[in-house]
């Protein structure tokens, strides 16, 4: 019996023991497995970030360069300004007969802002305006404004240039029946402003104040702008102020 009993307890512990480094075994195994995956998950991510560490640098791309108007277009803009307003002078030069300043004056606008489109279109609308036709047109236009704006002296100045170009033309005669008519509407005007005026003086002489303004306002009405007017009132003024000072 005794030798039975140790015999089955050695067979058990020969059981447990080949058990025990089953589990033993089979835990290892699994350890190991993991392991082995997360090595396999990562050495992708780990490949780039050691070729990107490895990889060559490129250069950065060399900014462009900026011309000088870019980097200060203030600069620019004055400049175009500057170069309007010497195609303005020039338009003006031109308009008054003086070609060679209005040459000038363009060539100083080719210097600041070269290539500029406003410049040709000047040069090509002052050379219109050189030529025979152009001068005519454009002192034709002169004399129309200043009938229109009753400036005898601009528009008797405008028509002599406009018949020496072409005496025979059209033009010259419609213009000069223009001017005829509206000197004799300024004679007329003149005339009322004069009555007008001789009526308020009559009322002042006579002290007669609220009559004086009445004529004085008759006046104005019909040519408020007028020097003698002007006047005029300058010597209400003073009669009122002198009537004021003196004693009763």
């Amino acid at each position: 019996m005794r030798y039975r009993e140790l015999t089955e307890t050695r067979r058990r512990q020969i059981r447990y023991g080949a058990l025990a480094i089953a589990v033993l075994l089979l835990a290892v195994g699994v350890i190991a497995f993991s392991h082995s995956n997360q090595r396999i998950t990562a050495s992708p991510a780990e490949a780039q970030r050691r070729s990107a560490q490895t990889a060559p640098v490129a250069p950065a791309p060399a900014p462009a360069q900026a011309s000088a108007d870019d980097l200060n277009p203030t600069v620019s803009g004055l400049r175009r300004d500057e170069a309007v307003a010497l195609i303005g002078d020039a338009r003006r030069y031109a308009a008054a007969g003086n070609f060679v300043e209005a040459d000038a004056s363009l060539q100083k606008a080719q210097k600041v802002v070269p290539s500029m489109p406003e410049i040709e279109q000047a040069r090509r609308d002052i050379e219109q305006l050189r030529s025979p036709d152009g001068s005519f047109t454009d002192q034709l236009h002169r004399a129309q404004l200043a009938i229109e704006h009753d400036d005898a002296a601009a528009a008797q100045a405008a028509l002599g240039e406009v018949s020496r170009l072409k005496p025979d033309a059209p033009e010259v005669a419609a213009l000069r029946a223009a001017l005829q008519q509206m000197q004799e509407k300024t004679a007329q005007r003149e005339a009322r402003i004069a009555q007008a005026l001789a009526r308020m003086r009559e009322a002042v002489a006579r002290r007669d104040f609220a009559a004086a303004d009445s004529a004085l306002n008759e006046a104005e009405r019909i040519d408020a702008q007028n020097p003698s007017i002007r006047r005029a009132r300058g010597e209400l003024a003073r009669a009122r102020g002198a009537q004021a000072s003196s004693p009763n």
